[in-house]
């Protein structure tokens, strides 16, 4: 995940600790440029509250922090160029301007996504399905197209997936679930109000729960073994469209299914050349 998008995500910073952090946001260079005591004189923060944020962020030291800011800064800047996410283009926009304004949007909404993985977390989930007896899907309305297309396409090498969109088969699915089934949850902000006890469901067997939500939802998260995130800019009801979500979940089970292939490269390639129908 990248430092900026993870220092965005952490809540329970001080504070002095958050004064610290804006500093690392607002004044990159400086960071770089300083000893951990030049750097508490200029942030008016004390040496104790530098290395706290350093805890928190889960790095060794004040070195892997400077690392992370130089290779990634470039990255959070492209993220953060202005887009309305919820209204990309105005009543007014010429036919080519609504093109250049989705361009952008789709170019910051996968930017945005890729910001959000945690490496660690991505490989583990990679892992965990690779291994699976069973794959189950659960998504909500909203996110049953994506959810479908990525059916597909472990279908097309092979690899049985289940998904259940209405909320009487995904509790039934759920209570059955057994060791080796690993249930993938999909679920924007947590709005189907029967999710919950699906999750709940779920911890009552030995499957392992996924979940790929936006950062906003922080229920169903105490429940899975795994969290993944995918572009959380857009309003829930306030919008012309979901074109940034469905993008951003669109890449992130893209890079899924992609890395869940490269396993096993040359025999899923042949499974899926030899038995292609158009």
């Amino acid at each position: 995940m990248n430092i900026y998008t993870k220092m965005n995500q952490i809540t329970d910073f001080t504070e002095t600790e958050q004064t610290f952090v804006n500093f690392i946001i607002n004044y990159p260079q400086e960071v770089m440029d300083c000893n951990v005591k030049q750097l508490a004189k200029k942030s008016f923060v004390s040496v104790s509250t530098i290395y706290r944020v350093i805890e928190k962020l889960e790095l060794s030291g004040l070195a892997q922090l400077k690392m992370f800011i130089s290779s990634q800064h470039e990255a959070f800047l492209k993220e953060k160029r202005e887009t309305d996410y919820n209204y990309p283009f105005q009543k007014d926009a010429t036919h080519h301007q609504i093109m250049s304004q989705m361009l952008s949007l789709y170019e910051q909404t996968l930017t945005s996504t890729f910001n959000l993985i945690d490496l660690d977390v991505f490989l583990k989930v990679v892992q965990l399905l690779y291994q699976a007896q069973h794959i189950l899907l659960f998504p909500t309305v909203g996110n049953i197209f994506m959810a479908e297309s990525f059916q597909q396409n472990m279908m097309e090498i092979g690899q049985r997936v289940e998904l259940y969109n209405q909320s009487y088969y995904q509790h039934w699915a759920a209570t059955s679930c057994q060791q080796g089934d690993v249930a993938l949850i999909i679920s924007y902000a947590n709005r189907s109000p029967w999710l919950m006890d699906v999750m709940y469901d779920l911890k009552s067997t030995p499957a392992k729960v996924i979940l790929i939500s936006s950062t906003h939802e922080n229920q169903l998260s105490q429940y899975a073994d795994y969290h993944l995130y995918f572009c959380s800019y857009e309003d829930s009801e306030e919008k012309i469209a979901s074109f940034s979500s469905r993008a951003s979940l669109q890449y992130l089970l893209d890079c899924i299914y992609a890395c869940y292939f490269n396993r096993d490269y040359d025999k899923f390639l042949s499974y899926r050349l030899k038995n292609y129908i158009d």
